[in-house]
């Protein structure tokens, strides 16, 4: 008997996904929030399966049947992590130039440093409960977010239930 057509199932707060593609593909994800239309804030935990905090576009994931409760974890991300960079242009000041080099290269690494800092401390805010809640769902949980998805040649994608 055939199949109908299959429900699109939308992320939810709390849900696992399965990452599709790019450098954490087959990597379980925690779902946080929806940042945009079909595009979902997600993270490993870092330290549990090394994925940071990301944003993913809907068609890159698989969901799976498994929530966790996460409560209000991930509510307020900072939305300077995920914005654009502007475009640097030349100085066009008549400045000599050993100065505006080493004052282009001391300001350019003081934003690096800084960003990488909210970053870091984005992480930690986010994983450190996280995690604690993981744990007391279920002591497993964090061994199958550590597993990686992979299918063999005699899997059929098509009749697996996730």
């Amino acid at each position: 008997m055939p199949k109908g057509p299959s429900k699109k199932i939308w992320p939810k707060r709390g849900q696992v996904l399965i990452i599709l593609a790019g450098p954490y593909r087959g990597k379980r994800v925690i779902c946080l929030q929806e940042v945009q239309h079909a595009v979902f804030l997600v993270t490993g935990p870092f330290k549990v399966n090394g994925v940071p905090l990301r944003r993913v576009n809907r068609r890159y994931v698989i969901c799976t049947s498994t929530y966790v409760d996460i409560g209000d974890v991930g509510s307020k991300v900072p939305d300077e992590l995920f914005q654009k960079k502007p475009k640097n242009r030349p100085n066009p000041s008549g400045g000599s130039k050993e100065k505006t080099e080493e004052k282009f290269f001391e300001e350019k690494e003081k934003k690096r440093n800084a960003f990488m800092e909210l970053r870091k401390n984005t992480q930690k805010e986010i994983d450190t409960p996280l995690i604690q809640k993981l744990k007391e769902a279920d002591p497993l949980l964090l061994k199958y977010l550590a597993s990686t998805f992979t299918l063999q040649n005699n899997t059929k994608p098509h009749e697996l239930k996730f």
